[in-house]
Formats: C-alpha cells, sequence, structure tokens
C-alpha cells in the first residue's frame, strides 16, 4: 500500500490496483492522501522505511559505529566483503544505525536487499530470506521464477523420495546472491533475525562463508532474547571468519541530551526534563517515545532556547517502559482506527491493505481514512507496497491487548477469510498455528484439501497443523486416518524415522483401506529399513501384500520387498521379487516399481562385480523413470550408481556431462543424496590422483547427513589422505569417528574399503605389521562377509604386500587367489591390474608390476600406478637390476611427490634402500604452499575464470563442479594468494595469461 500527497508526483497504479483519495482531518491536521491498494499475490520487501530510501529519522551518536558501517560499504564496493552482526535490547537503536550507516549504499553503487523477519513467518522454511531477496515481488526474473517453482510443487515426501525443496531453494538462492554479486556489490540486510526461520539463518550463515570472496556486505541485527541456538551458531561461525560483531548499550548522557534537543526543537536541555529522561536509562527508542508523549501533552516548553518541563508537567507520570510509551501513542487514535489495527496486528509486523480488507471484513475505501489517521500519528508507517507497524512493540502492544479467547477466534476467523478470498496455503496456516483449540469442521475440511501443499512446503507447519486435527477427530471419524498418514510421511520426509514409524504402525492397526495400508507399510517399511531393521521391514511388507492392493502399490510394495532383501544379501530372493515387481509395474503401468526392480537387479551385478551388466540395467532403469520428479531420488541413485559403473571400468566418456546433470540433481534431492554426490565425487578425484580436489568437495559438505556410505567413505577417505600425507593427527581424527564401527551389516562392510586401507597405513607406520594385516583381512570373502567390497581391488594388492612383509604367506596366497579369480569372473582393466600386481608380489615378478603399471597409466589411477612402481622397483633391486629399480623408483617418486604423499616416499626410500638404490637428486619439485605456483589445476583454472568475471555458478557450469565446490576453491585460492577479494585474484591472474580456459 502506498499512502502519499494527494496531487503529487505519485506513481500511477498498474492494472489490478485500487485507487483511492480522500481527504481526512486529523490530530495533525488536514491533509489529503492517495491509497493504492496492491494486487493480493505482490510482496513487499519490508522495513524499506528502516533502509536506505526511508526518510530521515532522529539519529544521534554511535559515531564510531556509523563510521565503521560507511567503511565496510566502500570496501565491499572495493570488492572486499564482510558480515556484520549487531545485538541489542528493543528500542536501543539498532535499526536506526543500519540506516543511518548504511544510507549511502545505493549511491554508491551496491545493489540493496533490505528486509526484516516476522514473528508470524518463521514456521515457513526460507520466508526471511526469500522476503530479502524479493524472490516473490521480482517473480518476472527467470532465476526467482525457478526458485518459486520449485517451491510451489505439490508431492508427498517421504514415499517415493521427491526430494527436499528447502534444500533445493537454498541452493538456487546462495547461487542468486552469487550472480548479483557478477553484476555490482550486494548489501543484504535482515532486521530482527530473532524471528526468523531456522532454514532462513542456515542460508544467512552459508552467506557469511560467501563474504570471504564476493563483493557482499551481509548485515544481520537482532535482539539477545529470546535466545536461539541457531542463532549462536551463526553468531559463532560468523566471529570464526573474522566477521564484525556489535553489541549496542545505552546512549550516553551527551547524546540522550542531543536526541531531546533534537525531538523538542531545543538547543540545550533543562535539568528536570534530564531527571525526567534517565527513566529511558539511555534507550533511544524509549526516551524518543517518551519525549514525543511530553511534546503530545504540551508538558515541554522551549524558553531560550532550552528544552525542560512546562509548569502543567509537574507531577507527570512518565510510561514505565518502551512498551508503556509505545501503548501510549495508540490513545490518540480514534477507537475505530485501533479497532483496525488490531486485526491488522494478527497479520504480523508488516501487511498489505487487501489482507487487512478481508481479515478486518472493510472495504479498502473505508480503511484508507482510518490508515491515513495511523499513518499521521506514527503507528503504521509505510513499507514498499505493504504497510508496517513503525515499532515490533506497537504490534505487539495491539496484540497482547486482545484477551487470549478473542484473540484465537479471530485468527481462526481471519484464516477463513483469507482462505475463502484466495490468499495462499502458507498464510492461511500462519492464522491457524496461533489458533490452537478452534479446529472446527472448516478448518478439518480446509486441512484436508491442502495437506499435500502444505506437507511439501512447510513440514513443520503441517506436523503441527495435523496433530491438531488427529486430537480434534474422533476416532471413528474417516478423516482420522486421512491426517494420520500424511502426518506420516510428513515425518518420514523430514527423516524422524521412530516418529513416522509410530503413526504408520497406529493407521495400520485401524484402517482397512487398501490404499492406506500399502502407503503406510511402504512408509514403515523404508523407515526399517533406514534404521537398519530389515527383518521387520520385510514383515510388514509380506503383511500389506497380503491385502486386496491396487496394482501399481503391489508393484512398489514388491519392489521394496526386493530392495530389502537386496540389501540382506538373499540375491536368490531378491532377484525373484525385482523380476515379480518388474513385472506387476509394467502391467499396472507403474513406472517406480519397474525402476526400482531394475535398480535391484542391477546391484545383484555390482555385487559379483559384473559392472557392464550393472550399467546396461542403470540405463534401462533410467529410460523407464523418464524426468518425473516423483522418481528424482532413484533418478539420482541409478545415475550415481551409473557413474561408479563408469570409474570401475575406467570408461569415462560423456562422464562430465553426467556429472554435471548429478550434481544439478542433488541440489534438490535431500541432504543425504547431495552428501553422498560430493563423496562420491571425492573418491573419483582421490583415485585419479587430484587429492586436493577430493578434499575440495568433502570440505564443500556443509554438515554430514545421515547415511553409511557417506559417513564411511568421508572418514575413510579423509583418513586415508592424511595418512599418505603423514598428518598423523588429522587421520587419528578421522579414525576415532569410525572407531567403534562394528562393521557387522552387510553394506557397512561394503563401503568400509577406504577405512580398512586407512586403518592399515597407520598401523604400517607404526611400525605394526601384524596389526596392519588383521585391519585388511575382512576384504577376505568368507561365508560371513559374502560380498565384494567397494574397492577390494585396491585393497587385496596391499594386503598381499603387507602379509609377506609380516611374513604371512598363507594370508598373502589367500589374497592373491581370491584377485585373480574375481578378475576371471568379472573381467574389469583395474581388476586385472590388481591381479597382476598382487602376483607380481607374491611371485617376486616385477614385470607382472609393471604390466599393472602401465594399466594404472593409462587410466589415471596415480597413487596405484605409484605402488605398483615402487614394488617393482624393491623386485628389480633384490635382482640387482639397479638401472629399471632407480626408473621404477624415480616415476614412483615423482607421482607421490605430485600427490604429496610424504610417507609414501619415505616408505620407498625406506625398502629401495637395503637393495642400494639411490634415487637422486633428479624429481619434480614438491609444490609450494603459498604464492600463483601453489595453486593446484583445478585452482588455476578457477582463479583464471574468476579473473573473466565469472560467478560461481558459471564457473561450475563451466568445469562441471558444483557451485559450493568452487566456492572452496575460491576460499583455497585467496587464502594462498594472501587475497582479499576476487578484484585481487584477477590482478594476480593478469600475471599468469593462458591462452584459453576451458
Amino acid at each position: 500500500m502506498t499512502v502519499d500527497s494527494a496531487g503529487g508526483d505519485a506513481e500511477r497504479p498498474r492494472p489490478g490496483e485500487l485507487v483511492h483519495t480522500t481527504t481526512l482531518r486529523t490530530r495533525t491536521g488536514e491533509r489529503s492522501v492517495r491509497v493504492v491498494d496492491e494486487r493480493p499475490d505482490s510482496r513487499s520487501v519490508y522495513a524499506r522505511t528502516m533502509g536506505p530510501t526511508a526518510a530521515t529519522e532522529t539519529f544521534v551518536g554511535r559515531h564510531a559505529d556509523v563510521a565503521l558501517l560507511g567503511r565496510l560499504l566502500r570496501e565491499v564496493v572495493a570488492g572486499r566483503g564482510q558480515s556484520v552482526l549487531v545485538e541489542g535490547d528493543p528500542g536501543i537503536g539498532k535499526s536506526a544505525l543500519l540506516a543511518a550507516g548504511l544510507r549511502a549504499a545505493r549511491d554508491l553503487g551496491c545493489d540493496v536487499y533490505w528486509t526484516a523477519a516476522d514473528e508470524l513467518g518463521q514456521p515457513f522454511p526460507l520466508r526471511a530470506v526469500l522476503d530479502c531477496l524479493e524472490v516473490v515481488g521480482r517473480a518476472e526474473d527467470p532465476w526467482r521464477a525457478d526458485i518459486i517453482r520449485l517451491l510451489r510443487q505439490e508431492h508427498s515426501p517421504g514415499v517415493t523420495g521427491t526430494g527436499d525443496a528447502v534444500l533445493g531453494a537454498s541452493e538456487q538462492l546462495l547461487a542468486l546472491v552469487d550472480r548479483a554479486c557478477e553484476a555490482k556489490p550486494v548489501l543484504m540486510v535482515l532486521d530482527d533475525m530473532q524471528w526468523a526461520d531456522a532454514a532462513s539463518v542456515h542460508v544467512w550463515h552459508r552467506l557469511t562463508r560467501a563474504t570471504e570472496q564476493l563483493p557482499l556486505l551481509l548485515v544481520g541485527a537482532y535482539r539477545p532474547v529470546p535466545r536461539r541456538t541457531e542463532l549462536e551458531q551463526l553468531r559463532r561461525g560468523a566471529a570464526s571468519r573474522g566477521g564484525v560483531q556489535l553489541a549496542l548499550g545505552a546512549l550516553a548522557a551527551d547524546e540522550v541530551a542531543e536526541l531531546i534537543a533534537v525531538r523538542t526543537g531545543g538547543r540545550e536541555v533543562g535539568p528536570e526534563l534530564t531527571r525526567l529522561a534517565e527513566r529511558a536509562a539511555g534507550n533511544a527508542g524509549y526516551l524518543t517515545e517518551l519525549v514525543d508523549a511530553l511534546v503530545r501533552e504540551k508538558a515541554v516548553r522551549v524558553s531560550g532556547r532550552i528544552a525542560e518541563l512546562a509548569g502543567r508537567a509537574v507531577g507527570w507520570s512518565a510510561p514505565a517502559s518502551l512498551a508503556a510509551a509505545v501503548a501510549d501513542r495508540l490513545g490518540f487514535l480514534s477507537d475505530e482506527t485501533t479497532e483496525a489495527l488490531r486485526a491488522a496486528s494478527l497479520l504480523g509486523a508488516e501487511f498489505a491493505v487487501h489482507d487487512l480488507a478481508v481479515v478486518a471484513r472493510k472495504p479498502a475505501s473505508e480503511l484508507a481514512l482510518l490508515l491515513a489517521e495511523a499513518v499521521g500519528a506514527g503507528v503504521i508507517t509505510e513499507a514498499g507496497s505493504h504497510l508496517a507497524f513503525r515499532y515490533p512493540l506497537i504490534r505487539q502492544a495491539l496484540y497482547d491487548g486482545t484477551p487470549v479467547a478473542v484473540r484465537t477466534a479471530l485468527h481462526r476467523e481471519a484464516a477463513r477469510a483469507l482462505a475463502e478470498a484466495g490468499a495462499p496455503t502458507s498464510q492461511v496456516a500462519e492464522q491457524l498455528l496461533p489458533a490452537a483449540g478452534s479446529e472446527d469442521e472448516w478448518f478439518l475440511d480446509w486441512l484436508a484439501s491442502v495437506a499435500p501443499t502444505l506437507t511439501h512446503r512447510a513440514p513443520q507447519t503441517a506436523i503441527e497443523l495435523l496433530r491438531r486435527a488427529i486430537d480434534e477427530v474422533g476416532s471413528d471419524d474417516p478423516r482420522r486416518d486421512v491426517f494420520a498418514s500424511w502426518l506420516a510421511t510428513s515425518l518420514a520426509g523430514m527423516g524422524r524415522n521412530a516418529d513416522a514409524a509410530q503413526q504408520a504402525r497406529q493407521v495400520l492397526s485401524r484402517t482397512t483401506d487398501p490404499d492406506r495400508v500399502a502407503e503406510m507399510s511402504w512408509v514403515l517399511a523404508y523407515t526399517s529399513l533406514r534404521t537398519g531393521h530389515s527383518a521387520e521391514a520385510l514383515e510388514v511388507l509380506a503383511q500389506g501384500l497380503g491385502a486386496e492392493l491396487a496394482p501399481g502399490w503391489r508393484a512398489r510394495l514388491l519392489s521394496l520387498t526386493a530392495l530389502v532383501q537386496a540389501v540382506d544379501l538373499d540375491t536368490t530372493s531378491a532377484l525373484a521379487t525385482a523380476g515379480q515387481a518388474i513385472e506387476a509395474g509394467r502391467a499396472a503401468p507403474d513406472r517406480f516399481a519397474v525402476g526400482m526392480g531394475l535398480h535391484v537387479m542391477s546391484l545383484d551385478r555390482s555385487f559379483v562385480g559384473d559392472e557392464r551388466g550393472n550399467r546396461e540395467l542403470i540405463d534401462q532403469a533410467l529410460t523407464v523413470l523418464g524426468d518425473d520428479r516423483e522418481h528424482l531420488d532413484l533418478r539420482l541413485l541409478l545415475l550415481c550408481n551409473r557413474i561408479v559403473a563408469d570409474l570401475n571400468l575406467d570408461e569415462t566418456d560423456g562422464i562430465d556431462e553426467r556429472i554435471m546433470l548429478v550434481r544439478g540433481l542433488a541440489e534438490q534431492a535431500g541432504a543425504a543424496r547431495f552428501t553422498q554426490v560430493h563423496v562420491m565425487m571425492a573418491a573419483y578425484y582421490f583415485l585419479h590422483g587430484s587429492w586436493d580436489d577430493a578434499l575440495s568437495e568433502l570440505e564443500s559438505i556443509p554438515e554430514l547427513s545421515e547415511g553409511r556410505y557417506s559417513f564411511l567413505t568421508l572418514h575413510g577417505l579423509l583418513a586415508l589422505i592424511a595418512g599418505h600425507r603423514d598428518d598423523r593427527t588429522t587421520a587419528a581424527v578421522h579414525l576415532k569417528a569410525v572407531r567403534t564401527e562394528p562393521l557387522a551389516i552387510a553394506d557397512d562392510r561394503r563401503n568400509s574399503g577406504y577405512v580398512l586401507l586407512a586403518r592399515a597405513l597407520a598401523s604400517e607406520r607404526d611400525g605394526l605389521p601384524a596389526q596392519a594385516v588383521a585391519e585388511l583381512t575382512p576384504v577376505l570373502l568368507s561365508p560371513e562377509t559374502g560380498l565384494e567390497m567397494n574397492v577390494r581391488y585396491m585393497c587385496l594388492p596391499e594386503l598381499t604386500r603387507l602379509a609377506l612383509a609380516a611374513g604371512d604367506r598363507e594370508t598373502a596366497l589367500s589374497a592373491t587367489q581370491q584377485c585373480r579369480a574375481e578378475a576371471d569372473e568379472a573381467p574389469m582393466p583395474v581388476k586385472e591390474a590388481a591381479a597382476q600386481r598382487c602376483q607380481g608380489i607374491l611371485e617376486r615378478d616385477p614385470q607382472r608390476l609393471l604390466t599393472a603399471a602401465e594399466h594404472y597409466r593409462s587410466a589415471g589411477r596415480r597413487l596405484e600406478l605409484a605402488t605398483a612402481l615402487e614394488d617393482a622397483s624393491v623386485l628389480f633391486g633384490e635382482a640387482n637390476d639397479l638401472v629399471r629399480a632407480r626408473a621404477s623408483l624415480a616415476e614412483a617418486i615423482e607421482v607421490y611427490t605430485e600427490l604429496r604423499a610424504d610417507w609414501d616416499i619415505r616408505r620407498a626410500d625406506a625398502r629401495t634402500r637395503p637393495y642400494g638404490v639411490r634415487r637422486g637428486q633428479r624429481g619434480r619439485r614438491a609444490r609450494p604452499t603459498t604464492g600463483w605456483e601453489s595453486l593446484t589445476p583445478t585452482e588455476l583454472r578457477v582463479a583464471h575464470l574468476v579473473a573473466q568475471g565469472r560467478s560461481n555458478p558459471d564457473i561450475a557450469a563451466a568445469l562441471f563442479l558444483s557451485r559450493r565446490t568452487v566456492q572452496t576453491h575460491v576460499s583455497h585460492i585467496l587464502v594462498k594468494l594472501a587475497a582479499h577479494s576476487r578484484s585481487e585474484i584477477a590482478r594476480e591472474a593478469a600475471h599468469h595469461p593462458v591462452s584459453t580456459v576451458d
């Protein structure tokens, strides 16, 4: 809404706006106003009155803080970002400080995004950041439109894996900021952060990291109460990165006098007024309201430029608090205006006139008179296309002044009115959340109709409302199971497995509806599988399949049964059930069931080492699934497995395009899959010798989500790289993280290869060869293990070498025999190379080792190449063939140096020294740790693309990386170059030109 003087240069109304012009007689005099009622779907940026385009507010003091903010503005314009957090009590002057200190942002060339969080928006993920970046208000922008589409998609989480809309939108919001910073410096301000939703605070936390490399000034302000864990984590994280933190205290005595003088029109302040002002204790907001109340009451006179209490002010009772002072301002409003504002208080700190008209059940033309009076009295103020309460405390005073029972009823009536007017589901839910106890037939019918939308957009809100609905309906009400089913799927989608299982069991104990039986059987079985209770999952699925099910549901339950059987290594049953699922899925038809059945069959091929057969089945499944979002999780899993199969076959044509597709889908698929993709890529880089890139992938994971593959592989890789680089402390940290892992279930054993290699390396380095052998013996197949382990082909040659060194020829022979059998049964170049290496070590045949090395060299497997050459050097040394021993050792050392594998260099020297093998002084010089020469090949490519002015998302697309990984690379570049901005990287890159950057 816009309120301005009629007859001026007011902007013409846009189509869909209602315009009213009226003349008002208010306590502040007569004025003509123009009221523009925006279309109901438009959103404004809250608190523009607090931003740089606002009318000037009285502001005194805090000169050092204002100067600091001004300096940070100039620095961001120069390309150097920073984060700022401002803490202070209500009324202390946080918002005024930001307005004063950052007012010049637009004049300096910054793109400004400025908003304040609202308490009513807290249950809705990303609300604060969406408002700050004007995502809905600027929906014509294609990047913002993509975010809106993602958040508005209606799918049930938790049943077939439709992805995580909040995670996907978070990634797109971060990319939006990246792109904005590519165009010009950006200022983002989020006031009242104590009310921000948790997802927005998480995004803000990640943006603080981006300030290290983007022209981004990130400013947040919050009250110390309520204390929130997320804000405390944000504060600590920002501090660890050198962020600025300001704690605002009371105004000094001279600043208090200056503020009083400005508000009263005097130059100095008399003693009586000074004593009365002490009530405010230096709180600028309280002091302003107190002085304004005195002025309104004509209790202050200015004589000889000195402001002093008038005689009539003797005995005047000052408001006891800021809240009381703010409430006094409301006493000057008419009853009709107060009631309209009381209705507005239900809508939050900011509101649209259209929404207020709906809730108050008054036409906009009538509200225009009342709102203009409130504007004139300084109670509300303009906030872009909306109106906002001048102080949140004004809204709180109106809200708290309404009895709880009445307020609850008003919220419920507001919800119904908004729903009938076509308001968004989330806005209706905002009104229902504080209306507990008012659940009626309308509420139940409304919730039943919007549950799919609400569970997708705001699952936590959906869970609360669904619980209330379940408590309200009777046990014989058919809607009870509808609500309980949605609650179970919502809980499963949020990873709350125990709660989801409890709800699903309750529904299954009551319902006879076949579709509901099938859906809840799926939820209960899937949560049981997630938590390692496969026997319970199979029992639930068997019971579900005993019901009269729709063909599609029968096919899906069969496919999940096959998956559980596969995880349990019941291969025969898994293949038979998968075949039934595929047949039933094709008959139904149900593409998901067919895709899942083919996935189970592909797993069987992978388990026995038939990667080509695995790959063919994966491609069939992907063709069946298509690109339907409902199948996102399964599709992503298949694509990841396809990439792994390519890597195992050392056939990487087209892999970059598949990696880019997987990265894009992972941003929408939930934290577990997102993490899995980064871990998978780290393993790829490790195997191919780009260890720093592997570390960048792992470092770009903000937090490790659930998932055994990710947990074991991440810690295993980090420990293994650290061990090879002789970083004992880091290796020990990650080995400790998995120290108590029993590796008792099949899936854990399958994913434990890197952990076992790291444990064996640590034992060998500590001079414990027998212990090193013991650490690797789980890779030997036995009836107890029975499942091929990931990277087993790397473990068996190491076990052969270590066993011989420990005098355990029997174990070495067993490892060699199994490695040869596996290579013969499932021919793959990398497995053949591993078998050649095992045989070469066991039979003391260096020629076999060189044959293995040739494959490793052509496939780009750098560590395996170096270890095979090291072993060959030892055997050549034993045979007194020093020429070939030195040649093999020299190449091995060159690769180890490239990898910075210091432990391997020491081991290779120690193993070859007894035979007189010396590597001389030739070889590649170790890479420096600072300066341009310290940059890795990937970092060099990133640096040159930064110099071209490309944003992180653009660089990610060019290099087939994720935006997060590029951000990590840029951080490393800044540290190595001792630079503070992207512009400084560009200046350094200019001294090191390249002809092209791919």
